[in-house]
């Protein structure tokens, strides 16, 4: 049996608590960076499901007197539904919609995979692209 100092004894000691004091340590250390790094990637995904942000809002006016100017261009509107026009099952639904800053009703193109429960009166925000014959073609939506 090995003969142990009674000084050599706490110090053995002293570095067990050592090294577990380390392995919490790590291990905190590991969790605060998955944790921060969670959180960075949530601030990327929200800030990233505003793709409308960085379209020019529609000349609604200028529109309005040629929509075959437009064609292929891609616009943010700010509106609210004023009527439903027409709606086909599989197919989605033409609304009228009255954007912010104008009185004028703009017929509107919504598929069915675009929205769903859209009600007269509500308020979007509106990411469209401008299809054949002027129509505009919404893309993507979120209520405001």
């Amino acid at each position: 049996m090995p003969f142990i100092l009674s000084r050599e004894v706490p110090e053995i000691a002293q570095a067990s608590r050592s090294q577990k004091e380390c392995r919490v340590r790590s291990k905190l250390a590991g969790l605060a960076f998955a944790l921060s790094l969670l959180g960075g990637m949530l601030f990327l995904i929200a800030c990233g499901e505003r793709k409308g942000s960085d379209l020019e809002v529609l000349p609604i006016d200028i529109y309005l007197q040629k929509p075959g100017d437009f064609l292929g261009n891609r616009y943010t509107l700010r509106v609210q539904i004023n009527e439903q026009l027409k709606w086909e099952k599989g197919l989605g639904r033409v609304l009228a919609v009255v954007a912010e800053d104008s009185d004028a009703r703009l017929p509107v193109f919504v598929a069915e995979s675009a929205g769903d429960n859209l009600h007269v009166g509500q308020r979007y925000e509106l990411q469209a692209i401008i299809e054949k014959g002027g129509l505009i073609y919404v893309e993507a939506l979120q209520k405001y």
